[in-house]
């Protein structure tokens, strides 16, 4: 009778049970947690696609720089550069002043276009290669950002490259067909007085020298220089060796640069760098998000479109 209305005994190996309430905000905690690791996950392969866009965008430069750098060493090809450095061609460049100042230009161009092209194939090959190590060790958002930083840097140097290659083509069709392909008959003229010599026809040198011709009016003309005349000689010669050392000084100089916009790209991948730079960078388009938000309607939306959308704050 004593054990009527007594209650089971409670087990020692069961815990008691929560309050519902407890047990409610616990189930909230855990589905909050499960969000943003979801969260997490999505944006981590958001950043992850964003960044393989922008390798793939880089090897598209890459190749285009590649195949430009092609062409411009075709620019200094034997073929080329043959009949503009004889001194007994048409299309020698020894010839006047105005000659002498295309061709100049012409050889700058073509050094300026190769060297751009040969800083974005080795900076593209570095920074693939740390872009994904950035990303898997320090953060995607923050490679991401410096990888398209660094992209749009590479993208002026494509813009340098093509615009010198293309200037460096019209200038070859300048020197192939747009100057004088002869002196003017004046200067032919003073030159045949002066290397004919005494008791010499000019019959005779005409056939000994077949650069200087007779026209049909009497005058005469020549294509290029008269290796017989010193001072043309050394004209030659110091134009050649101006020309080559104005070459190599910019080419030298863009390695320069180079190397040095290569040290820069591969310390902005270091950790403790590249995070730095990224609170600031986050700092930024936060402030850039503020801005555009204070802004009316029809300006907001035309603006909203040019704030970076890398930033996850």
């Amino acid at each position: 009778a004593s054990a009527v209305g007594r209650s089971p005994p409670r087990s020692p190996c069961l815990p008691a049970a929560a309050p519902p309430s407890r047990r409610g905000h616990m189930w909230a905690n855990v589905n909050a947690q499960s969000v943003h690791q979801q969260n997490a996950v999505s944006l981590m392969q958001v950043d992850m696609l964003q960044l393989g866009v922008l390798q793939t965008q880089m090897d598209n430069l890459s190749v285009q720089a590649t195949l430009i750098i092609g062409f411009a060493l075709s620019m200094w090809a034997g073929e080329t550069l043959m009949p503009l450095l004889e001194d007994d061609s048409q299309l020698c460049i020894w010839k006047s002043w105005y000659h002498l100042f295309f061709a100049s230009v012409f050889f700058i161009f073509v050094a300026v276009c190769i060297s751009c092209c040969l800083i974005i194939v080795s900076i593209v090959s570095y920074i693939k290669q740390a872009a994904q190590e950035a990303a898997l060790i320090v953060s995607t958002g923050a490679a991401v950002a410096v990888t398209r930083q660094h992209l749009n840097t590479l993208n002026y140097y494509f813009v340098v490259a093509y615009a010198s290659f293309t200037l460096s083509a019209v200038l070859l069709i300048i020197l192939y067909v747009g100057l004088p392909s002869r002196l003017p008959a004046d200067t032919a003229e003073h030159r045949l007085s002066e290397l004919s010599g005494e008791g010499e026809s000019q019959e005779g040198w005409g056939s000994e020298l077949e650069s200087i011709v007779e026209l049909f009016d009497g005058t005469f003309s020549i294509t290029c220089l008269d290796p017989r005349n010193p001072r043309d000689n050394a004209v030659r010669d110091s134009w050649g060796a101006g020309i080559a050392a104005a070459n190599t000084l910019v080419i030298l100089s863009m390695s320069a640069w180079g190397y040095r916009k290569f040290l820069f790209v591969r310390q902005s991948y270091k950790p403790l760098q590249l995070l730095s730079w990224f609170v600031t960078y986050q700092t930024e388009q936060k402030q850039k998000h503020d801005a555009v938000a204070s802004l009316p309607g029809n300006r907001r939306s035309r603006i909203d479109s040019e704030v970076d959308s890398t930033d996850t704050s």
